[in-house]
Parts: C-alpha cells; sequence; structure tokens
C-alpha cells in the first residue's frame, strides 16, 4: 500500500516505486549493521545455510551491477563487512542511506486472513522511505514527500472498508489468553496493525494496536513497563484518522529534536 484517498477528496498521497531488495541483499549493502526492519527469511536460516544465502546476495548484487567491488577485492565476508569500500549503484546507495540514518521510523505489523506483512515508514528531513516487507524476505521500496506521511500512513494501517467501532471499551486483560467477548469483538476486524513509533532516545516507545473493518474500528494502546490495563476501544473512523494523523506528526517533529549523532534505531 503506497497511497490513500484523503478524506477531503483531495489528491492521495503517492509514493514513487524505488528497487526491491531481499533479507539478504540489504543485509550485506548495510554491512551487517542491524536496523529495526525486520528480516523473516534470513532470520529463520541456521548458521550455515545463512552463511550461504549472504555470499549468494552479494553475488547477485553483483551480477545485477547494484554492487561494484574496489578493484582487485575478495569476495565478501559472511557478516557484509566487505563490502565497506564497495561502491554501490546511486539509487540503491539513496536507499541503503535513507534507511541507515532516520530521524523516526513508523513501524507496522499488518495481519489479515491472508497472512501477515510488515511496513515501514523512514523519516528523513523532508522526505520518508516507504518499505514494506512481505513473509519471503522481499522489502519494496518507495518514497515521497514528508508531508504525504498522514495519509500514507492511514493507507497502510487502515481497512479501506473500515467504519465506526460501537459498543463498550473492553478489557483485554492477560493479552496472551484475553477474555473471550474480547477476542470475539476484535476478530470481527479485517485488518490488524501493530503499530509504534521509534524516535531518538525513546527506549520504551507507545505500542498501538488497531483492528479495523467493516464491522467497524477498535484501538488499544500501552506503554511498556507500566502496569496500565490493555483495553480495546471502539473509536469512530474520524477519531482513529485523527490519532494515526497525531502520530504523524510526532514522527515529522522528531526530524528537528534528533540529538546529534543518533538516530531512531
Amino acid at each position: 500500500m503506497t497511497g490513500s484517498a484523503p478524506e477531503d477528496g483531495a489528491a492521495p498521497a503517492t509514493a514513487v516505486p524505488l528497487e526491491v531488495l531481499t533479507d539478504e541483499e540489504l543485509h550485506v549493502l548495510h554491512g551487517g549493521v542491524p536496523t529495526v526492519v525486520v528480516e523473516p527469511h534470513l532470520a529463520a536460516l541456521a548458521d550455515g545455510p545463512r552463511e550461504w544465502s549472504l555470499r549468494t546476495a552479494y553475488r547477485g548484487l553483483l551480477a545485477r551491477g547494484l554492487l561494484e567491488p574496489p578493484t582487485g577485492a575478495a569476495p565478501t565476508d559472511p557478516d557484509g563487512s566487505g563490502t565497506a569500500d564497495a561502491r554501490v549503484r546511486e539509487d540503491v546507495h539513496a536507499v541503503v542511506t535513507l534507511r541507515a540514518a532516520p530521524d523516526a521510523v513508523l513501524c507496522a505489523a499488518r495481519t489479515t486472513s491472508l497472512g501477515q506483512d510488515f511496513w515501514y515508514a523512514h523519516v528523513v528531513a523532508d522526505v520518508v522511505l516507504v518499505e514494506q516487507v512481505d513473509a519471503g524476505g522481499l522489502h519494496h521500496f518507495a518514497v515521497a514527500p514528508a508531508d504525504d506521511l498522514p495519509d500514507l500512513l492511514t493507507a497502510a494501517t487502515v481497512h479501506p472498508e473500515a467504519t465506526d467501532g460501537t459498543g463498550p471499551a473492553l478489557a483485554v486483560g492477560d493479552p496472551a489468553a484475553p477474555e473471550r467477548a474480547t477476542t470475539d469483538l476484535l476478530a470481527r476486524a479485517e485488518l490488524r496493525t501493530d503499530l509504534v513509533l521509534r524516535t531518538p532516545g525513546d527506549t520504551e516507545p507507545m505500542l498501538t494496536g488497531l483492528f479495523t473493518g467493516p464491522d467497524g474500528a477498535w484501538l488499544l494502546t500501552a506503554r511498556p513497563g507500566t502496569d496500565d490495563p490493555l483495553t480495546a476501544v471502539p473509536v469512530t473512523r474520524a477519531d482513529l484518522l485523527g490519532h494515526l494523523h497525531k502520530l504523524a506528526a510526532r514522527a515529522l517533529s522528531a526530524r528537528a529534536n534528533r540529538p546529534a549523532g543518533e538516530d531512531a534505531r
């Protein structure tokens, strides 16, 4: 999802598609330095297949012309550290640079009856790098003006046919074994989104759960390390969009607040 239909009828926000890269290719391009983004395929590999996969990814980057090693350089180390002095194609270098040091990152895990994928918005100055990761470890990138972030976030995290939620707020209790009434209610949602905003210095970010679909919309919020009860609250579509737009505004405000030398990882 890279675009949305704003409530006021204005032209939808659209992100321009860029490269598609794999878990392994990104691991090599980042020199083995971890990021906040999941690596679903690479994480499932044992050490032996992982090393083979990284070496194969390096060869694939060379074959596709995305990476050019220094003249006479040996193959990269399995952790990707051998790419430090390599030349990366300009468009891919831009993706890696934006991804490596964001001012803020909005991270979403999206679950439907068909499976799960992951969506990220890396905010860097006046642009946002959108990254969608499927279960097979393919990372689809796109770029858009940072001012489009509220609409992009809405399109990525809310079911397009979501309606107003109704009924009482329900205490979830133990998240590992919630009350039956709560599970029955939330099962009516066709899209579940677990959302977190990562900003520099925020070690316990607020967690947000969205449950949306034609039967309504419900919102959960929780901050790690607190004893606050976890409650599913029915919300109107308008209130839900307002919550997301405020979250996007916090991400954009981090551009001016980042301490020197820190990023959102």
